[in-house]
């Protein structure tokens, strides 16, 4: 589910490779949620359905802008300009910061699926 400062939200489902895109309206087919801002990248966020849990994957510039994936008890763990995180049962809310407001907010419901050699053993 995901929710933007105008008040837009909605909801998706990723299933076998999906992702969901956050950023500058760019025409992509999967499910892209667009802003018209010049300061966000055309990909700012990418959450992909993925191994154990889905990833999260900064693209956005950095002129100002955090991304941070958050826990169920409020504590942070930033993702560089760039890099990916995988987010886990206690930290499956995301958000893009740019100054200090908050653009999206995506808070992610998954089923932890094990890793590659885990469900290969079963």
């Amino acid at each position: 589910m995901w929710k933007t400062s105008s008040g837009d939200s909605g909801e998706v489902q990723l299933a076998g490779g999906d992702k969901w895109t956050f950023g500058r309206s760019g025409g992509a087919e999967e499910p892209t949620v667009g802003v018209d801002d010049p300061l966000v990248s055309r990909a700012a966020l990418v959450i992909r359905d993925a191994g154990p849990g889905p990833v999260v994957f900064r693209g956005q510039r950095d002129n100002g802008a955090q991304v941070a994936l958050v826990s169920v008890i409020g504590s942070r763990r930033w993702i560089d300009e760039g890099t990916a995180g995988n987010l886990t049962a206690e930290e499956n809310r995301v958000e893009l910061t740019l100054g200090d407001k908050v653009l999206v907010t995506v808070d992610v419901e998954f089923q932890d699926r094990g890793t590659v050699v885990q469900r290969q053993a079963l």
